[in-house]
């Protein structure tokens, strides 16, 4: 029921968007008027191939050219939305400006033009930084009770499937173990396939080099997917699943729990008392937990707690709701005296192979004495 809701919300927000950018934008740019005929068939064809991508997600009817195409076409509406909403306001200040007639026509064939190259070179830019290999980014955390430095590989939402596969992941282990971390962890959407599909394609975990060891904890899109089937599968590369669970390792406490949308499957709940039964008092305890809203529930407070899950907005300007619906976006924040917060912007992507002003990352946090 939750998946089929996801589905319905899918399609009737695209077919939204489409018509809100055809009438508020498209339709009010000059050069493109004579053309109006032809591009509301576009868009008629573009709003039947997104709603073909979103059932995607239950039936897997497209080949991998079909959902790249379609995953792509998502991001572009997505992104015409973001360019119509700030032309919309802006046109509308214009309308309020006195201008002499043949002034005003030459000032709105400039700005049409300016937004009409906006839209369409910040796309393409944003589909060569969804592309580009994710960045290893640095980050210096204090922890109280830590005796010794430990240094952290983490990744979220790498989202493998049926346009991110084993090369990809491969390269993601080779950038890992660059770093040469004590300790990985995998906060989340790593898989977007169901457990019959994916086949080899996690193989490559088991080359990941880790003094402590590779822990994980799944993200929603798991649940999407079938995630008893998932767990197996990762389980069997070697990667220790921490649901609802804790493990003390090194001089900290290392918990995890189960990703909010099993509230929705009623199905492997997180739980945040039984992640933390019996951890060490006298060490400082780190959560994995792939929401960041989750913290929102949470009744004690722990040291650390790593997110994924926003993909820092992923296509701006984005996000604002995401911030708005899950409280943190993207970095190191304070919570409050005790607990402090790393979300990561993920090292994949999902649906449309884009990324504007939300780079993808590899997180190698450096954990250091608070004394």
């Amino acid at each position: 029921m939750g998946l089929l809701r996801i589905i319905i919300g899918g399609i009737i927000f695209s077919a939204l968007i489409n018509l809100y950018s055809y009438k508020r934008f498209v339709k009010n740019i000059g050069f493109l008027r004579p053309y109006l005929r032809y591009i509301r068939i576009f868009f008629y064809v573009i709003s039947i191939l997104e709603f073909g991508f979103v059932l995607q997600i239950l039936f897997h009817f497209f080949n991998i050219e079909m959902y790249i195409f379609t995953g792509t076409l998502i991001g572009f509406s997505l992104f015409l939305f973001a360019v119509s909403f700030v032309y919309d306001i802006l046109r509308v200040l214009f309308k309020k400006t006195k201008f002499d007639s043949n002034r005003r026509k030459f000032i709105k064939l400039c700005f049409d033009l300016t937004f009409f190259i906006l839209l369409f070179s910040y796309f393409f830019k944003g589909m060569f930084n969804a592309l580009t290999p994710p960045v290893i980014r640095h980050t210096q955390i204090k922890l109280k009770n830590l005796k010794e430095p430990m240094r952290i590989a983490m990744i979220t939402d790498v989202h493998i499937g049926e346009f991110l596969q084993k090369e990809f992941l491969a390269s993601l282990v080779y950038q890992i173990n660059s770093t040469k971390p004590d300790l990985v962890v995998i906060v989340g959407d790593m898989i977007d396939f169901s457990s019959e599909h994916i086949g080899d394609f996690l193989d490559p975990l088991k080359d990941i080099k880790s003094k402590h060891g590779i822990f994980y904890v799944p993200g929603n899109h798991e649940y999407y997917h079938g995630i008893d089937g998932i767990l197996a599968k990762i389980s069997q590369t070697g990667v220790k699943i921490l649901g609802n669970a804790n493990i003390k390792i090194d001089g900290i406490n290392l918990a995890g729990v189960y990703d909010i949308a099993g509230f929705r499957f009623k199905h492997l709940e997180p739980d945040l008392d039984k992640a933390l039964e019996g951890t060490d008092k006298n060490l400082p305890t780190v959560l994995l937990s792939h929401q960041p809203k989750f913290i929102k529930t949470m009744t004690q407070d722990v040291d650390l707690v790593l997110c994924g899950h926003t993909h820092a907005g992923q296509i701006f300007p984005f996000q604002a709701l995401v911030l708005i619906d899950q409280g943190y976006l993207h970095g190191l924040y304070t919570h409050n005296d005790k607990m402090q917060v790393y979300v990561s912007s993920g090292a994949g992507f999902w649906g449309p192979p884009v990324r504007i002003f939300a780079p993808s990352e590899i997180a190698v946090l450096d954990l250091k004495p608070d004394l």
